[in-house]
């Protein structure tokens, strides 16, 4: 059984408004810290896999070096390069999904 997780990123400005949506749908995540080694390590030690992420209304400015999401992107995708049949990501740019 896969596991997903759903981000609204209209509601994603900071780091913390990422972990704050990562927290409500897997609570045991807050016990690791809301920085991007404790993402790491819950990512490729404690969560149930296979993983999707779905990123809902991602605005592709969004990903620009220095901006909120592009850090954890980059810990997702470095994550999946190294197990890629684990871990999914789902991205849906005002309505056009890309994974």
């Amino acid at each position: 059984m896969m596991f997903t997780l759903h981000f609204d990123c209209r509601d994603i400005k900071t780091r913390d408004d990422f972990y704050q949506q990562l927290c409500q749908q897997y609570p045991a995540y807050s016990s690791f810290g809301y920085n991007l080694d404790g993402l790491w390590d819950w990512l490729t030690g404690e969560l149930p896999l296979p993983l999707t992420c779905h990123f809902h209304g991602l605005n592709p400015q969004q990903l620009k070096a220095g901006q909120p999401l592009a850090a954890i992107f980059a810990v997702l995708h470095e994550a999946q390069a190294e197990q890629r049949d684990l871990y999914h990501i789902v991205v849906d740019y005002d309505g056009d999904v890309e994974e």
